[in-house]
């Protein structure tokens, strides 16, 4: 049976306050000049003594371009510490300037000098994937061996590659050559290449970190909850024959077991069971993926009532979407339908009024939050925390009961609880809309976003962005062609998809020479 200290002690962690963690290093910046001071983009702007950030990170931080993929890779092979001097930094800067990291044909080193951003097409180079370009196989077997293996190709192997003597010999070796890049730790592994696609769905906070890297208090840490539960649920479906939307649909925990020298990475899926010690209470046949997971339920729906901020991030983080650039609002239900009110009178003036301008918006975002009504983030924590009994906490020895207001688990008390606050919330439905579809619960509306267009090009979007290290023109026949074929043809497969990614011209074409 679970003590109530221990129950009060994790809630006190899951309570504590929510900072943001730095995983790009600030320092870089700066160490990067130290080392190459007459480099042009150290005194760039009003940066000066500083490259800019997406010198080694893509669009969004901390995911990095193919440039800082290398630099990464570079100390990482050399089994040697993030540098921190600026004699090292020159050591990881040399050890790539011979590199080609963004495939424009032009060497990291000499990129740099020249004032250009090494982790990105030149300037000057055409686009590939239309008419001015041809398919280059030695290119794309660099590729795939820093893209994917994360390494620069073996000389030797290399040589061995120019020689086939036809383009369908080229085609097989490249197919073995993904194969086995795919099942390198550089791909899987823990910082992989999927491992910080996984960043921007899960979105870490560094000082929270329980467990494997956590943080301790006297380095400031809250040591909280373990998201690379998270991160290994989200792996698992990305790699070997596994479908790519169990990350949404999940009943059950993933392990993850780090490789030995020499050997991969391995994932298995594993039935876990209810118990608070092994941070699951929620009941399996509630489980839906990285949705209900710790991580999430503690952090985007946290005490709040509606959990219009979690939809939110699964709307960004799955579909691309931005629900508060007003995007993916265009499935408005008829109020009669969707039982919509201000259930949590955050949308009416003082009056009770409802205010039209927020209405516009929540008569399609609300409805989205309704399949979390009984999903509890920490609600119900806080008076554990402060010593106090939880009322609607019957028993501590059935946490995970749904008759139970357990923090993170499905509790059907939790608008009753809330009800206090904001009377008539616990009249707000379980079902809800998504994509103007009725849904009858969580799974149901996971299931719809899974199957949806924008869930198959968003995660097409990820690889290319990752591999390619730009973000692809939507209308980019070659990008429509991998994420249709991506949802059906290869039934979310994405070892299929990268096979036919490395085929494209955007993977593997050169600008042809302009008289």
């Amino acid at each position: 049976m679970l003590q109530h200290s221990r129950l009060t002690s994790l809630l006190i962690a899951w309570a504590a306050t929510l900072t943001t963690a730095a995983h790009a290093r600030p320092e870089a910046a700066r160490l990067v000049c130290q080392a190459w001071s007459d480099a042009p983009a150290c005194n760039a702007d009003e940066r000066q003594g500083a490259v800019s950030c997406s010198f080694c990170h893509a669009e969004k931080v901390p995911e990095r371009n193919p440039f800082g993929v290398a630099f990464k890779q570079w100390f990482t092979n050399q089994n040697l510490p993030f540098p921190m001097t600026a004699e090292d930094m020159r050591d990881a800067l040399d050890g790539i300037a011979g590199l080609d990291s963004d495939g424009d044909g032009i060497s990291n080193g000499v990129e740099i000098q020249k004032g250009d951003a090494p982790g990105l097409l030149a300037a000057a180079a055409p686009a590939c994937g239309s008419k001015n370009c041809v398919y280059d196989y030695e290119y794309a077997y660099k590729r795939i061996r820093l893209s994917v293996c994360g390494e620069p190709p073996d000389f030797e192997d290399f040589e061995t590659f120019q020689r086939l003597p036809t383009t369908l010999a080229k085609d097989e070796v490249l197919a073995r050559l993904l194969d086995d890049c795919m099942d390198s730790n550089a791909w899987r592994g823990k910082d992989g290449v999927i491992w910080e696609i996984g960043h921007y769905k899960i979105r870490p906070i560094g000082n929270l970190k329980l467990g494997e890297d956590e943080i301790p208090a006297s380095r400031g840490g809250v040591p909280a909850v373990d998201y690379y539960r998270d991160y290994n649920i989200f792996v698992y479906s990305q790699i070997d024959d596994n479908d790519a939307r169990y990350m949404l649909l999940a009943q059950d925990a993933v392990i993850r077991t780090d490789a030995l020298k020499g050997g991969e990475t391995t994932y298995v899926k594993q039935d876990e069971t209810q118990r608070l010690e092994e941070k699951m209470v929620m009941q399996r046949e509630y489980r839906v993926g990285l949705l209900t997971s710790f991580w999430n339920l503690a952090v985007y729906l946290n005490y709040t009532g509606i959990a219009r901020v979690l939809v939110a991030q699964a709307f960004n983080s799955f579909l691309g979407i931005s629900l508060a650039e007003m995007q993916g609002l265009e499935h408005e239900v008829s109020p009669e339908l969707t039982k919509f009110k201000d259930y949590d009178s955050k949308l009416s003036d003082g009056e009770g009024k409802l205010r039209e301008d927020c209405a516009r918006c929540h008569r399609t975002i609300d409805p989205l939050s309704y399949p979390f009504r009984n999903y509890n983030g920490l609600t119900g924590t806080t008076k554990i925390t402060n010593g106090e009994k939880a009322p609607l906490l019957k028993d501590t020895s059935k946490l995970g009961d749904k008759e139970n207001l357990t923090p993170l688990s499905y509790a059907l008390p939790r608008m009753d609880y809330l009800n206090e606050r904001y009377p008539g919330i616990n009249k707000m439905p379980e079902t809800g809309y998504i994509f103007g579809q009725r849904v009858n619960n969580l799974r149901e509306w996971a299931t719809v976003l899974v199957n949806s267009d924008p869930f198959a090009s968003n995660l097409v979007k990820d690889y290319w962005s990752a591999v390619l290290g730009h973000d692809p023109d939507p209308r980019d026949p070659e990008f429509v062609m991998l994420w249709r074929n991506f949802k059906y043809q290869h039934e979310y497969r994405v070892a299929k998809m990268m096979h036919d990614m490395i085929k494209t011209k955007a993977f593997g074409g050169r600008p042809i020479a302009q008289p």
